[in-house]
């Protein structure tokens, strides 16, 4: 039986879930009543989740899962299931840019793009494995899309923050979360944001990436092949692991890859 904990909460990773009343003080995995009453709260605190939308737990969809949902709105969710409950999660927290990458797939799916391709490829790794990097600055988004490690973790360090910040959308690199490791990684894309944008609450924050996101990914131009997304290694972020205090941790090569992308994902939002 997976273990029920909430000790995760206090890493940096799940920032955008310490808006969700409550979360800490579970002291069980949720059931179908308990799943109900999180869209029920988050409708009340205004989240514009989709009118049908449902997590309905052991549910077998006769259908495909992205087609399943899209027509009736349920979304699976198997029990005791991390992977699941992250996905529940990420739906409370990015509901306008979720509905849209399910739309995404069904237009896609409509096309003849059953079994994948580059559009329901980039779709799948961004809702499974994206972070969003909201930047004020094109030289830092640029520095990620480059991957040039020590400029952006070591020389503008104290930007982090300040001109660029990462949320979490994948559910799996929450879950992968709950056990960090060397050569951990989530895919990156970046927003441009104005700077007033660091000043924000970060429940403003989130919903306006959200909404941002979701407006692009209706369109079917924007993110077109996973390329667009670039890796972030996640352990070289301030904050999330001690180790990178030192700056020797950089040094790291496998982890921290040098090559360089040939092209910038860097959009404005």
């Amino acid at each position: 039986m997976t273990v029920w904990q909430t000790a995760y909460l206090s890493h940096p990773l799940y920032r955008p879930l310490q808006g969700i009343a409550g979360l800490a003080d579970r002291a069980a995995w949720p059931d179908q009543a308990e799943y109900d009453r999180l869209l029920a709260q988050s409708r009340a605190a205004g989240q514009p989740l989709p009118e049908k939308l449902r997590f309905v737990c052991d549910l077998d969809p006769g259908a495909y899962y992205e087609m399943h949902i899209g027509a009736t709105g349920e979304v699976p969710t198997r029990g005791e299931n991390w992977h699941d409950w992250f996905n529940a999660l990420a739906w409370l927290i990015w509901p306008r840019a979720k509905a849209a990458l399910n739309r995404r797939h069904v237009r896609a799916i409509a096309r003849g793009e059953v079994k994948r391709g580059p559009l329901r490829d980039a779709a799948t790794l961004l809702d499974e494995c994206g972070v969003i990097v909201a930047t004020a600055e094109p030289r830092l988004g640029q520095a990620l899309d480059d991957m040039r490690w020590r400029e952006l973790f070591i020389e503008r360090r104290a930007d982090w923050g300040r001109r660029i910040d990462v949320f979490t959308l994948g559910h799996a690199v929450m879950e992968m979360g709950l056990t960090p490791h060397i050569g951990w990684c989530g895919k990156a894309l970046i927003l441009e944001v104005d700077p007033t944008f660091f000043e924000w609450d970060d429940t403003s924050k989130l919903r306006h990436l959200d909404a941002a996101l979701a407006a692009r990914l209706d369109d079917d131009a924007f993110l077109p092949a996973p390329r667009a997304m670039c890796p972030l290694p996640l352990l070289g972020l301030p904050g999330w692991w001690p180790d990178n205090e030192n700056p020797a941790f950089y040094d790291n090569a496998a982890y921290f890859c040098p090559t360089r992308r040939a092209k910038s994902a860097a959009v404005t939002a």
